[in-house]
């Protein structure tokens, strides 16, 4: 497992775990509730070009940090084997965030019910 996901009333905030903290060169990323659009599953995400590392680490099968594409920046912090959840965002610093956790299909579901409860 990458990271952990906990969706507060007024914030998503995504903790990468072990190591992979250290690689991501962040603590967390926190996201107020009312910039998360929604979340999916891309498997093919992993096979694009993720841009230039901002900082970041990029080793073969493995993605953590910032990554700058095409003007928009994404973090990233995946293993290859991981089924990617993307969690795409509005008028926040990063445009979206593909992370491998535990179990993606619920965290999907969970992401897309917390933000339909918007106020």
């Amino acid at each position: 497992m990458e990271n952990t996901v906990e969706l507060a009333p007024d914030q998503l905030v995504v903790t990468p775990v072990g190591m992979t903290k250290i690689a991501a060169l962040k603590e967390a990323v926190r996201v107020p509730k009312a910039h998360v659009v929604g979340a999916s599953i891309d498997a093919g995400i992993l096979k694009e070009s993720k841009g230039l590392r901002m900082p970041g680490t990029a080793i073969p099968g493995y993605w953590a940090g910032t990554f700058r594409k095409a003007g928009e920046e994404t973090f990233f912090n995946i293993k290859q084997t991981s089924e990617p959840v993307v969690i795409q965002l509005k008028d926040a610093r990063y445009t979206r965030i593909v992370i491998g956790v535990a179990q993606p299909r619920e965290l999907v579901d969970q992401i897309n019910n917390w933000i339909a409860t918007r106020d």
